[in-house]
């Protein structure tokens, strides 16, 4: 029981999907693919939804005929929306909340429960779309409000003038297992996905960032105003002597100093910083630090990286680059990012040329 309680309590603080997913789909290519199927789902639920205005359960009278003619239109411009622009978070967002409230008038406008219920389980496509895309939190209120409305559906089957409990039940009970079985088997794939998708973005060696994850990760460092009082920094970090190390000590110690190194990083920079492992002995940091404190951490960072007692004993050459003008409205971030690394790797360079064991830094 306690093991079953600690699975629902790490199910439940997983942080929304949206982004992860995304660039696992973007990583393999299957973005097109995905908007073709989401949206030619709901296309084709505007399909459906017309073609149930001649069926004799269908909708009935002037009201309920004029509200699945406007549901029908909602499903085919989502369809042709998902088709045709790029997938954000908000638009993703609004398409949960749109289909569910879609979804349950849609049910309403049909006369027979039967038809009703059958029309419901359209939920179980939305908990499968959640489970990938989104959080358990927006999961747990989107199968609260499905059951409700499935509850809803079938009430005359329980309740009505022609009661029929065991019909009642047993279509109940099927539409309810349908929508939640859906996202629990997709949360069981998703599970999968994500450690694939993390772990390509990952350094198996050190945990930092890799050259692709610090490029898929860079906008959210570079999101925010760039000015004297929130520079935008490159640091490019370079052992030096490293392969003297491996040649004489092995590739075990080898592989130590870098951890090693990896470690000593994260002693400086702030907890948003992006520190990647770039190369064998090649580090990458983008940190947000107001410019007047760049000289003050470039002593810290000296003080960070060298050990007294280190065996063997390593340096490091550091190169950093300081920006303080705001992005321009036609720059792409890994341009910007791609011109700071350059500046960093330049400055780097002189370093090591100068002896090693030193930082020098440029303002661009």
């Amino acid at each position: 029981m306690k093991a079953l309680i600690e699975l629902v309590a790490a199910w439940w603080r997983l942080p929304d999907q949206f982004n992860t997913f995304l660039r696992y789909l973007e990583d393999r290519g299957l973005v097109v693919a995905c908007r073709l199927l989401v949206g030619g789902t709901a296309f084709g639920m505007g399909v459906v939804l017309i073609l149930m205005r001649w069926s004799e359960v269908g909708p009935q009278g002037a009201l309920w005929r004029s509200v699945n003619l406007g549901i029908s239109t909602v499903c085919l411009v989502a369809g042709v929306i998902w088709w045709f622009r790029p997938i954000t978070r908000r638009w993703s967002y609004t398409f949960v909340f749109g289909s569910d409230i879609a979804i349950a008038l849609s049910a309403a406008c049909d006369i027979d429960p039967l038809a009703r219920l059958l029309c419901c389980v359209v939920f179980a496509s939305i908990g499968g779309y959640i489970a990938f895309f989104h959080n358990p939190k927006l999961q747990l209120g989107h199968l609260v409000f499905a059951t409700l409305v499935t509850l809803a559906a079938g009430w005359t089957l329980l309740f009505g003038d022609n009661t029929d409990w065991g019909l009642g039940i047993a279509k109940i009970g099927v539409t309810l297992a349908t929508i939640y079985v859906i996202p629990v088997v997709s949360q069981i794939m998703l599970a999968m996905f994500s450690s694939d998708a993390t772990t390509s973005e990952l350094d198996p060696l050190t945990g930092l960032l890799n050259r692709r994850g610090l490029s898929r990760r860079a906008t959210a460092i570079v999101g925010d105003e760039i000015n004297e009082l929130n520079a935008l920094l490159v640091v490019v970090i370079d052992l030096d002597r490293f392969k003297k190390i491996n040649d004489l000590h092995g590739h075990d110690i080898g592989d130590s100093t870098i951890i090693r190194t990896a470690l000593r990083i994260q002693l400086w920079t702030s907890k948003s910083a992006l520190i990647a492992r770039v190369g064998g002995d090649e580090f990458v940091v983008l940190e947000r630090v107001p410019f007047g404190s760049v000289a003050k951490l470039s002593t810290r960072i000296s003080a960070a990286m060298n050990g007294d007692n280190d065996v063997p004993e390593t340096s490091a050459s550091i190169g950093i680059a300081i920006r303080t003008v705001p992005q321009g409205p036609d720059e792409a971030v890994d341009d910007m990012v791609s011109a700071l690394f350059r500046v960093a790797d330049s400055a780097m360079y002189q370093a090591k040329r100068e002896g090693g064991n030193q930082v020098r830094a440029s303002v661009v």
